[in-house]
């Protein structure tokens, strides 16, 4: 398989591979934080799994969460044990605490593996979160005001993760907008709800909207004899595209594989 950052036919050299790999265990380690009452880290255990895994390791993001969502948990759970917790109770809080810690972590992730494409392209890549502040600069006022939904006197901002723009001295133009989710339980219509408000206004219909997630649920990835569920129904019908963060799956038009997700921004640019 080969890993396309760096021009739409041309792949990464062994060297070059080797370099990207290195520029993302420095990033990790700036950007991935932990907890302090933990004794094992993310980012350390990320670099363990790139050099073991090489150019496929976001391919296989969702075996790495899962595995360490074991080691996070298992903590968790004597932590709060040793704070005075019931064990049911610090089974649930340990729960509750990986959903709150893997999806900020899972975004960084994302935009490290988009980073190298966008400096590529000159295009410029924010997580979605940041449009929220109170006192923007003029370019994000700006990609404020492109990305959002209006409800008559209302604006909203949709659920946008991470955000792929344009910003040149001649325009600001939105390219995509990513939802990222580690699993979906009853969560799956909100991203396709906002793809359709905006297919609702001319400045904001041209946007796409695209899914990353490792569907560690496995709620998505396959077809049972030819019938998806739901949640793949609903997403695989509105969404421009769903790209998985793993190897096993069932494969659509829609249903890519992560490292496709690179080569259809291409197409966009």
């Amino acid at each position: 398989m080969g890993f396309k950052c760096q021009g739409k036919n041309q792949f990464l050299s062994f060297l070059e591979l080797n370099q990207f790999l290195i520029e993302i265990n420095e990033r990790i380690y700036d950007n991935l934080k932990w907890d302090g009452e933990m004794d094992i880290d993310l980012n350390t255990e990320f670099k363990k799994f790139l050099e073991i895994h090489k150019k496929d390791s976001f391919l296989k993001l969702s075996l790495f969460l899962n595995e360490f969502r074991k080691v996070y948990e298992r903590n968790k759970i004597a932590y709060y044990q040793q704070e005075g917790f019931s064990i049911e109770e610090a089974q649930r809080k340990s729960r509750n605490s990986w959903v709150a810690y893997v999806g900020n972590r899972l975004e960084n992730l994302i935009i490290l593996f988009l980073e190298n494409c966008c400096k590529k392209y000159r295009l410029k890549i924010i997580k979605g979160n940041i449009l929220k502040r109170a006192k923007l600069n003029k370019e994000l006022s700006t990609v404020r005001r492109l990305i959002e939904v209006h409800f008559n006197e209302y604006s909203l901002l949709p659920d946008a993760d991470i955000i792929i723009y344009k910003n040149d001295e001649r325009e600001t133009k939105i390219i995509a907008v990513i939802s990222v989710k580690n699993s979906f339980r009853e969560r799956y219509t909100e991203t396709p709800y906002w793809k359709l408000k905006l297919m609702q206004d001319e400045v904001t219909r041209p946007i796409k909207v695209f899914m990353v997630t490792p569907d560690n649920d496995d709620e998505i990835s396959f077809v049972n004899r030819g019938q998806p569920r739901q949640p793949r129904i609903v997403m695989e019908y509105e969404l421009d595209s769903i790209y998985l963060a793993r190897e096993k799956f069932d494969p659509s038009e829609k249903v890519k594989g992560l490292d496709q997700l690179i080569e259809d921004l291409e197409q966009l640019i």
